[in-house]
């Protein structure tokens, strides 16, 4: 697709999803990192037939089905996630939640052709691929865009784990803070002040928006709030922080397990080599003078 066209039909796909917020498509990254996205995208669907139906792996709340529609009018997905509920897929779009990318409901030749957007390497990618070569026709294309090792994407992840570690872990920020609160429902001043100090010492340590200072932080006021409820609900809202930190840590630890299974291409795409799909071509995706942070693998 050329650079005008590109241009027009992101516009127009842009100023859609601004307008109709579907969850999970419309965010804060939604900025530069989506429009190289989107452009390695509109490249690999010169590739597909008209009128196909296409495969979305791992398809999360959409983004990609909405990119591939937005670019082609005339092809149709299906986007398929382990995760359920799913929120409805727009015109043209069918997403299905609950289903392993390792065990698809669909029968041998379906496809015209399968995609997937950080998805595929988060899988048993040789069971995947023997579904892949099941319900593809003979043939069809594949587009894979997968996490780089080396890319800006896992390097600023790993920061932020490094920052949630050092809070949660190395200080203790949780356990300390439950531990100094009263039986009564009266103020903590000890816990504040530990709050505080932490906050201080995250901003000294990894800047003024880090999530070190952030996490701290929100303790720090969640305390100020404590005597306005009892004091299980504080304790419990503590933990619910913890947790939701906690679980960020877990992203990120699959994302780092990720990346090390994309990089290693040969054993990635090993069980397609041996099955005659061999990969065409490689597009890095990156921002503006930046280097990549995701390949578009296109067998």
């Amino acid at each position: 697709m050329d650079k005008v066209r590109k241009e027009k039909v992101w516009k127009a796909f842009w100023d859609r999803q601004r307008t109709v917020r579907t969850p999970g498509v419309v965010s804060q990254q939604w900025d530069a990192i989506s429009r190289a996205q989107f452009d390695a995208w509109a490249d690999f669907s010169a590739l597909l037939p008209l009128e196909a139906r296409v495969l979305d792996l791992a398809t999360g709340f959409g983004k990609l089905p909405e990119m591939l529609r937005a670019i082609r009018s005339d092809v149709t997905i299906v986007g398929i996630d382990v995760a359920e509920p799913l929120p409805k897929g727009s015109d043209g779009v069918q997403l299905l939640g609950g289903v392993s990318m390792e065990a698809l409901p669909f029968d041998e030749s379906q496809f015209d052709a399968v995609v997937s957007l950080f998805g595929f390497e988060y899988g048993d990618t040789a069971e995947v691929s023997r579904e892949i070569l099941r319900v593809l026709k003979p043939g069809g294309p594949i587009g894979f865009m997968v996490h780089r090792g080396d890319g800006p994407i896992l390097s600023h992840n790993r920061k932020r784990a490094e920052q949630l570690s050092w809070a949660i872990t190395e200080r203790g920020l949780f356990g300390t803070v439950i531990a100094m609160l009263p039986s009564d429902n009266s103020l903590s001043e000890e816990a504040i002040s530990f709050a505080a100090g932490m906050a201080e010492e995250g901003r000294r340590r990894y800047g003024q928006v880090s999530v070190a200072w952030e996490l701290a932080e929100s303790v720090r006021r969640t305390l100020l709030l404590g005597p306005s409820g009892p004091r299980r609900k504080l304790i419990d809202t503590l933990k619910f922080i913890e947790a939701q930190a906690q679980s960020e840590l877990g992203r990120i630890a699959s994302l780092e397990k990720a990346s090390e299974v994309a990089d290693d291409r040969q054993s990635l795409l090993a069980e397609l080599t041996a099955n005659d799909r061999q990969q065409q071509t490689t597009a890095q995706v990156a921002l503006p003078g930046e280097p990549p942070f995701a390949d578009l693998l296109i067998l």
